[in-house]
């Protein structure tokens, strides 16, 4: 079936938190956010300059893609749109309506944007493999190091 959009509004706010936290998991985020924390920030996102877009075949909602535009540090003219979330349900997955709903957001609400970035988790091989199939390319690495246990010498 054919995938549209429709722009979420508060009353999804429920729907929407219970994705994020699926999401979490499934990408193997080690954000420690309780559902509260999660419901909280969504509803900042939604009343904010955030834009959330709920992924739907027919009636049933399939994902959601949480997105913010930007401009350009090295070139204010230039319009660019981030992709924070992005999320297909796990009984849609492997159904084509993960890059069916990119190509969407790319051609409806993103079609202003000069370039679209995402932040992918290292650990997180099924979530590149997608984003690489979905066109997109490898930018810049982010490299950390805890100190859990103290620094050691020569570190």
């Amino acid at each position: 079936m054919q995938l549209h959009l429709r722009g979420a509004t508060i009353d999804d706010l429920e729907l929407l938190t219970d994705m994020n936290r699926q999401l979490i998991e499934d990408e193997g985020s080690s954000n420690p956010m309780n559902r509260e924390q999660l419901k909280r920030r969504m509803r900042d996102w939604l009343t904010s300059d955030w834009k959330v877009d709920l992924l739907m075949s027919g009636d049933a909602i399939v994902g959601y893609a949480l997105y913010q535009f930007r401009f350009n540090v090295y070139r204010p003219e230039v319009r660019e749109a981030y992709i924070r979330q992005y999320f297909i349900g796990r009984a849609y997955r492997k159904t084509g309506y993960g890059l069916q709903g990119v190509e969407l957001l790319k051609e409806q609400r993103l079609k202003d944007a000069e370039t679209i970035e995402i932040d992918v988790l290292e650990s997180n091989r099924i979530g590149k493999s997608f984003w690489l199939k979905a066109g997109f390319a490898p930018y810049v690495t982010n490299m950390r190091m805890s100190n859990r246990s103290g620094w050691k010498d020569g570190e």
